[in-house]
């Protein structure tokens, strides 16, 4: 079992919430992590409690802690952001420090982007120190639209006519943060593979190959024959799933009259199938 500790001035912010990003995002099985301070403070800033419970992350009842030597010791790395010659220098425990603005006495605002660099500090921490638990794929709700929608914004995919016409939607969370999708639009036995997209900091690491194969698992339980795709930048991609490019042409009507086919895709686009069935 990894331990970390990330320690700050107070307690009260930065260091509350990397610990609470962190413990969430890892593999509980390997790592953990806590927080603590050289001056603790008597509770957590609001503000940060604010910004946090926004994320479903609950800091109402932690309670700011002393960073000792003792606790330091038991730990693998120290994380420190902001108490310099304070921490303490343990032999044998690693050390990194964080360059972090001090959220106290800072507007919700702030503390928001605050927020926002912690949590992009802890991801790359995590995935650097592979203590990261993998992304989970799950079914998605309609109600996951919104997120989806500005997630495939983020990331230069088409969305048009998804939130009215898929069918089946997939989605990748890590600590609870949206960073994959994939989606089918069904038409008997025939389907349209789309809005597969990865966040940039998990590409290259396999899960937009596990989103594929989710998707085709889901469209063979949707008793598909064939499944289509459209693409700009991927046909390298798609071969090894047994796609194959086909011409517009052969492409059935189903397909060829959806949103993305008609009109969100380019005609410069590669049209692929693959078989089910």
């Amino acid at each position: 079992m990894t331990k970390i500790v990330f320690a700050c001035i107070h307690n009260a912010g930065r260091s509350q919430m990397a610990a609470a990003f962190f413990n969430q995002l890892a593999d509980p099985s390997r790592a953990v992590a806590s927080s603590a301070g050289t001056q603790p403070a008597a509770h957590v800033h609001p503000e940060v409690v604010t910004v946090m419970r926004e994320l479903g992350i609950g800091l109402d009842s932690a309670v700011p802690r002393r960073l000792t030597g003792e606790l330091a010791r038991d730990a693998q790395w120290l994380v420190t952001m902001g108490c310099g010659e304070e921490c303490p220098v343990v032999p044998g425990v690693k050390r990194e420090d964080w360059s972090l603005p001090d959220p106290q006495g800072q507007g919700l605002e702030a503390v928001r982007a605050i927020r926002d660099q912690v949590r992009a500090h802890v991801e790359a921490f995590a995935r650097r120190e592979r203590l990261a638990a993998p992304a989970t794929i799950v079914e998605a709700g309609r109600q996951d639209i919104p997120e989806i929608l500005a997630f495939l914004a983020a990331n230069g995919l088409p969305a048009a006519g998804l939130a009215e016409y898929v069918t089946d939607l997939l989605v990748a969370r890590e600590g609870g943060h949206l960073v994959g999708t994939a989606a089918l639009e069904v038409y008997g036995r025939e389907a349209l593979l789309r809005s597969v997209a990865v966040a940039g900091t998990l590409r290259g690491t396999g899960l937009g190959q596990r989103l594929t194969r989710a998707a085709l698992a889901l469209a063979r339980r949707r008793d598909v024959a064939r499944l289509f795709l459209l693409t700009e930048t991927a046909a390298a991609f798609f071969p090894r799933f047994g796609f194959a490019d086909i011409e517009r042409s052969l492409v059935p009507e189903s397909i060829r009259q959806t949103v993305e086919f008609a009109s969100a895709c380019p005609a410069s686009a590669r049209v692929m199938v693959t078989e089910l069935s």
